[in-house]
């Protein structure tokens, strides 16, 4: 599934976290692995050589391959640089947290890394384990019946037959209140009726029952439901919490569906509060991995 890993590393001692997560990625798909310190002052790259050698002999095994590079400059475009220098398929980072009303929760590296990166990016949050697991059991898709969910849940069911891991499909539906709110705000007062919701949730939860019986059949073991929830990204996290989820697996985009779901559009905010692993898959992107879309198109077939 990938091939070449990029891990993103600022120095800190909490960001080596992402070596274990790069190092578990690679012996489920064989990749290789690369280190990658990015600094801004050539007088400091002699110590970051120093630390990403430290945790080239600390990770790498004989199954495990691993590279340690050191680059002077702006950090977002020397990760992006070696992604396309060297084809790789997944850039792993630790992200930073964020306070106030800004909408850059991501920061501004991993922000850019997830616009332009050719390929998927595992987002750890700050707030997420301290530890990597051992092995993934455990991935959540947030599914919607976009584009982008489709293109999530393709990867999502390789990961998983790759891992021998369990996925779990997950619809969230906003009730009509929210949706009333916001109407009243752009249009003025609008007719609704109160079965509108109970019909939203019950065509989730059939949309979820139908993936899962497709994927069934694939070899995988999967389960699915549906819930509303005025929050969708909370909705998002507190079942992956509930469920001990090792991944969540969705796309990068927003996207409002029939059935009133937002998953792109609270990627951010999962990230934020997530307390597991985020992989984000950019949906518009031009190289956007042709493998993973026919992946997704069979998934769903």
């Amino acid at each position: 599934m990938f091939t070449r890993i990029v891990v993103a590393l600022d120095g800190n001692p909490e960001g080596t976290i992402a070596v274990p997560w790069a190092c578990l990625l690679a012996r489920i798909s064989g990749a290789t692995v690369t280190l990658l310190r990015v600094v801004g002052h050539q007088r400091d790259a002699a110590g970051a050589q120093t630390f990403v050698d430290g945790l080239a002999r600390e990770y790498g095994t004989p199954e495990v391959r691993i590279e340690a590079l050191v680059r002077e400059g702006d950090a977002a475009n020397e990760i992006l640089d070696q992604v396309r220098l060297h084809g790789a398929d997944l850039v792993v980072m630790r992200t930073r947290g964020r306070s106030g009303l800004s909408r850059l929760v991501l920061g501004s590296v991993a922000q850019k890394v997830v616009r332009q990166s050719q390929g998927p990016v595992l987002l750890l949050p700050p707030g997420g384990k301290d530890e990597a697991p051992h092995t993934i059991t455990s991935i959540l898709v947030p599914v919607d019946g976009s584009p982008g969910g489709a293109l999530a849940l393709g990867i999502a069911s390789a990961l998983a037959k790759q891992a021998g891991a369990g996925l779990r499909l997950l619809q969230v539906v906003q009730p009509i209140p929210t949706y009333e709110t916001s109407a009243l705000l752009l249009n003025g007062p609008i007719d609704v009726d109160a079965s509108w919701d109970e019909d939203a949730e019950s065509g989730a939860q059939a949309y979820v029952d139908a993936l899962v019986g497709r994927l069934s059949t694939r070899g995988l073991t999967v389960q699915g439901e549906a819930l509303m929830a005025n929050s969708v990204s909370e909705a998002i996290n507190a079942n992956a919490a509930d469920r001990a989820c090792d991944v969540i697996v969705m796309s990068s985009h927003a996207h409002t569906g029939a059935t009133r779901a937002f998953v792109g559009s609270v990627t951010d905010a999962v990230v934020r509060s997530a307390r597991c692993a985020v992989l984000v898959i950019r949906r518009d992107a031009e190289s956007e991995a042709e493998g993973a879309v026919k992946a997704a198109a069979e998934a769903q077939a």
